[in-house]
């Protein structure tokens, strides 16, 4: 099943170089994945669901990749750790990711539909971080993070060259600005 999902979690990666997210229609994911549309549509009814599962399959990773590296107690060097880890992660679908950015410019409400997937898993990356997340202040914890993670990824997006300094830098700086509020 694992294996399926990634298979169109690739190709539908593959489509995002070529066309907008608007752009791509479901059938055309499932057609060129040669998968009988009844197991297909099992596993994915929409392009959302799709970039929801490959956002997951990252989170998974990263979890196991942060496992074996065995974080400290420095809250703001895990979540150094846990940003570059993840962008390593993401780098080679830099290009893909890039486009799909785009698309929100061009349809907002596609936030909307991924927004709560998005959160949670910021949320999961504080907890690997080992930061507290209290009920009182979770919600703030999560979202201040999600701003943070956010500039950086943007910034990740217009850096051309393959040297991740400048973001390490930047990444380092902003963290310096609220580690105390996420402690």
């Amino acid at each position: 099943m694992q294996k399926l999902k990634k298979k169109i979690e690739d190709i539908f990666l593959k489509l995002l170089l070529k066309q907008d997210f608007h752009e791509i229609e479901i059938s055309e994911i499932q057609k060129k994945t040669k998968i009988p549309s009844k197991k297909f549509f099992q596993l994915f009814k929409t392009k959302e669901d799709i970039i929801i599962s490959f956002f997951k399959r990252i989170d998974q990773n990263l979890e196991k990749k942060i496992k074996k590296l065995g974080l400290g107690n420095n809250v703001k060097d895990n979540l150094f750790e846990i940003c570059m880890t993840r962008i390593d992660l993401l780098y080679p679908y830099k290009k893909n990711l890039y486009n799909f950015y785009l698309s929100f410019q061009k349809e907002p409400n596609l936030f909307i539909k991924l927004y709560e997937s998005f959160f949670k898993s910021m949320e999961n990356n504080l907890k690997l971080s080992r930061i507290n997340l209290e009920p009182i202040k979770k919600k703030l914890k999560i979202f201040i993070f999600s701003f943070l993670y956010l500039s950086i990824i943007y910034e990740w997006f217009k850096e051309s060259s393959n040297n991740n300094e400048k973001i390490m830098a930047s990444l380092d700086k902003r963290l310096s600005l609220i580690e105390n509020i996420l402690i």
